[in-house]
């Protein structure tokens, strides 16, 4: 019964929260936010007064025929080019980013733009004269020093709002717009009354214009404020606004100009003006919202389209969610849990009720391991990278390893809104992990026996082949090498007795070649069972004595290269350097076809090195790969029972440099 609660909450708390949760984008409308290009039209309608502002002033600073013509072309002052500059550099400051040029440079306009629209007041009440010789610097339509007054509030005030969330720059700017679009109809039907707004001079047209331009840069300027966030966004009521509005108003105005000039023209009665304006502005009216109600209507379906297209992928996303094994959670920028699956839940042992908004801390037992997540999360969210992590937790259930893939949860501008995970149950797969390499480790232990008795069976071979070598060599040396001596004696005094033939000469000289032939090759082989220069004057010794029998036998040039000091190393060790060199030689004398040998024997500290280099023919990858062939391979595993290695390299034509190593300090186990 816990369990099917939990699932019931759960589902209901899913249908509300998951398409919050995946939808961070408006469903209603993927088009992207107008904000930005208001905001750039506002900077062009900014520079478009400033450049206004700064053709009066040049205006006025030029002589004869160019000042009167330009200054009846603006019929504006210096005073009115001075506000419209100081309007327009205030409103392209403001919409700039938030900076420190904006917090500075914004009130000092406004500050300029209230001086220019008080001054002109006050000079126009005749309470204060600026200067004797141009008694009209500051001859500004009170209208319009008003307008200046009121912008220059708009700048000071242009972030302050209300409790009521209304901003009173808005409705400052409104007033601008409102003011001087009176004016601009007065000069489209030339009523003078509102030409000159209750004053005795008009307003120039051009300053209307102008005005007309600051107050609609000052409303788009702030995108987000009450009044134009109701244009900007892409709720119903700001796409009428924005696609109706303004062919409404142009219409009417254009139908009541075009109404009003054929009366003037005397195309008919002037008494006729009312009830057509009246017939066709409510014709104009009716087609208007008549068109809007028609797009409303077809917006509105294709949204019931795409909500029931939401709400179908909604359930499927809730099936999907609410039937997997796997924990799927999604927690706010500030760790707080905001979705979670049922099995999320029964990882926690809680109902949505108590783990919504709960952080890591009130929904893991173990405090170190909730901060440790809480590590991980603000780690994704800082760098927007997903990770896959292992984690092992420590809940009412037991110890249980997860495999939690991680993702940073982004808006459409790229903020980072939380992180989203789906973690998967890996504890079986882990302790058979633990299991296989305990037993890894069992085996391993059982190979380094293993490997340590086969080092020791090794060497008892080694050294009873060396001990059974030494015996033949002695028996050799003894025995043969005594009987040969004697023979050699004994035919000393049968050659005596040998007729003087020279068939007999001939005789003689074949059996004594036959039997010096012999003693050398008894020699050889003794030596190379087992040299007794090795035993008597060490390693070095013994490698000349090598290489000088080698250069006879073979006629190699071969050099050899030793240290200065006496090499002393174990006798073991001198055994096995001394026959890793015979074979290396005996492999230049069958296949290197070389002619010159190099024998470098190194000794330091800690190793022994012993390099062989030949100019032959060289020795191929696949020859140095092959490990079926005794001679490299016997190389290695001489080498490997001492802790060393063996380096070989060659290639085709380019001769051959095999490099023994070994380390003096015998290897572990032997």
């Amino acid at each position: 019964m816990k369990a099917e609660s939990h699932h019931d909450t759960h589902s209901e708390a899913s249908a509300n929260v998951l398409p919050a949760v995946l939808h961070s984008v408006d469903i209603l409308s993927m088009r992207p936010s107008p904000s930005f290009w208001i905001i750039s039209v506002a900077r062009a309608l900014a520079v478009i007064v400033l450049l206004i502002g700064v053709f009066v002033l040049a205006a006025g600073y030029l002589d004869g025929a160019y000042k009167n013509a330009l200054s009846a072309l603006s019929g504006m002052g210096p005073g009115a080019g001075a506000g419209f500059l100081f309007a327009g550099l205030g409103l392209y400051l403001q919409c700039l980013e938030s900076g420190r040029l904006q917090r500075i440079g914004v009130p000092i306009c406004a500050v300029l733009l209230l001086l220019v629209g008080g001054g002109a007041l006050l000079q126009t009440s005749g309470m204060i004269a600026f200067s004797p010789s141009d008694p009209q610097v500051l001859d500004i339509h009170p209208a319009c020093a008003f307008a200046f007054m009121l912008a220059a509030l708009i700048l000071a005030l242009r972030d302050w709002r209300l409790r009521t969330d209304l901003y009173p720059a808005e409705y400052f700017a409104c007033f601008i717009i409102g003011m001087n679009l009176i004016a601009l109809l007065g000069h489209a039907y030339r009523l003078d009354a509102m030409m000159q707004l209750l004053q005795q001079h008009t307003v120039p047209l051009p300053s209307t214009l102008t005005f007309i331009f600051l107050g609609i840069g000052c409303l788009m300027s702030r995108p987000t404020h009450h009044l134009m966030a109701t244009v900007v966004r892409n709720a119903p009521g700001g796409q009428m606004l924005r696609r109706s509005l303004p062919q409404m108003l142009a219409l009417l105005f254009l139908v009541n100009w075009l109404v009003d000039w054929g009366a003037r023209q005397g195309y008919y009665d002037y008494r006729a003006v009312s009830p057509l304006l009246i017939l066709i502005n409510c014709a104009l009216i009716l087609l208007i919202f008549w068109r809007t109600a028609a797009r409303v209507d077809q917006e509105y379906g294709a949204r019931i389209h795409n909500a029931a297209a939401l709400a179908e992928t909604t359930a499927l996303l809730i099936a999907v969610s609410d039937n997997t094994r796997d924990p799927i959670f999604v927690k706010d920028n500030q760790g707080r849990l905001i979705f979670a699956n049922p099995a999320t839940l029964k990882q926690f042992d809680k109902t949505w009720d108590k783990a919504i908004y709960r952080n890591s801390r009130d929904l893991y037992p173990d405090s170190a391991e909730a901060d440790q997540i809480d590590v991980e999360d603000t780690r994704i969210m800082r760098t927007k990278v997903s990770e896959t992590l292992e984690q092992t937790l420590h809940l009412h259930t037991g110890v249980v390893t997860y495999q939690t893939t991680k993702a940073p949860w982004l808006d459409k501008h790229g903020k980072v809104l939380g992180v989203v995970g789906i973690s998967t149950d890996i504890t079986d797969r882990k302790l058979a992990e633990d299991s296989l390499r305990e037993r890894e480790s069992q085996l391993e232990k059982t190979v380094i026996e293993r490997t340590t008795l086969l080092r020791e069976l090794t060497n008892h071979l080694e050294t009873v082949r060396e001990e059974e070598k030494q015996s033949i060599a002695r028996e050799l040396h003894d025995n043969m090498g005594a009987s040969l001596t004697a023979l050699s004696m004994h035919l000393e005094t049968v050659y005596k007795i040998f007729p003087p033939e020279e068939k007999w000469a001939d005789r003689k000289n074949r059996i004594q070649t036959l039997l010096n032939t012999l003693v050398l090759t008894t020699r050889r082989i003794q030596t190379e069972l087992r040299p007794n220069m090795l035993d008597l004057f060490g390693l070095k010794a013994a490698i000349v004595e090598q290489l000088d029998e080698l250069s006879q036998r073979s006629g190699l040039i071969c050099k050899a290269s030793m240290p200065d000091e006496e090499v002393t190393v174990g006798h073991q060790m001198e055994i096995a350097i001394y026959r890793m060199l015979q074979e290396i030689l005996n492999n230049v004398t069958k296949h290197a076809q070389a002619s010159k040998v190099d024998v470098i024997l190194d000794v330091d500290e800690d190793r022994l090195a012993l390099t062989v280099r030949d100019d032959g023919v060289g020795i191929s990858e696949e020859r140095r790969s092959n490990t079926a062939t005794y001679g490299l391979r016997g190389l290695r595993e001489r080498a490997t029972f001492f802790g060393g290695d063996v380096d070989v390299r060659s290639g085709p034509g380019k001769g051959t440099t095999i490099a023994i190593e070994i380390p003096l300090a015998p290897p572990t186990g032997l």
